[in-house]
């Protein structure tokens, strides 16, 4: 799987300008995005990551809709959505919890496993917390820097940040197109 240059050790796994914004917004379905937009944002997600086959469409649709039908984002809710993306494609012990690994996002470590529980108890309060929201897009990088699974991160990740758009800012959804990677990959320069 292609994911921002990701390896790791010790046995583990893993690995707006330009960008369309759904037209899902006021259109009849609450901003959520119709199916086939849907459709479209979860295959361009996986495509992002080098990732076409049907039977990963299909975890990625019943993922997203958990996730959307969920109106509070929690840990339990952030592992359940994991769990669902990513059954049968990664060990049971690696589906659904965090990463027990270090790993490398391009040349940068990750966030030290032992600190991933607590890192993502503190992301999910500021994703709740509107007097300390920042936008999806930030909220969407941190989320990326700390990395809290050995897989699945970046699909389960933009998952998220359209979750935030939706729920939390009342945006519409957001489509990365496969095409537009590059310029999606400099959001996280810094």
């Amino acid at each position: 799987m292609k994911s921002i240059g990701v390896k790791s050790d010790k046995g583990c796994a893993g690995i707006n300008g330009g960008f369309r914004n759904g037209e899902g917004q006021n259109g009849g379905d609450g901003g959520w995005g119709g199916m086939d937009e849907v459709t479209t944002f979860l295959k361009e997600s996986n495509a992002i990551e080098g990732v076409y086959d049907d039977f990963s469409l299909l975890k990625a649709q019943e993922a997203w809709k958990y996730l959307i039908n969920q109106d509070v984002l929690t840990v339990d809710v952030i592992l359940k959505t994991h769990g669902i993306l990513m059954a049968g494609k990664l060990k049971p012990e690696e589906t659904g919890k965090f990463r027990k690994c270090h790993v490398w996002i391009g040349n940068r470590k990750g966030e030290h496993f032992n600190f991933v529980p607590k890192k993502m108890d503190e992301w999910v309060q500021t994703v709740m917390d509107m007097r300390e929201f920042i936008n999806p897009i930030g909220s969407h990088i941190i989320f990326e820097r700390i990395h809290p699974f050995v897989d699945g991160n970046g699909r389960i990740g933009r998952m998220f940040l359209n979750w935030t758009r939706l729920k939390r800012t009342n945006e519409s959804l957001l489509i990365i197109y496969e095409h537009e990677r590059q310029e999606y990959y400099k959001w996280f320069g810094k």
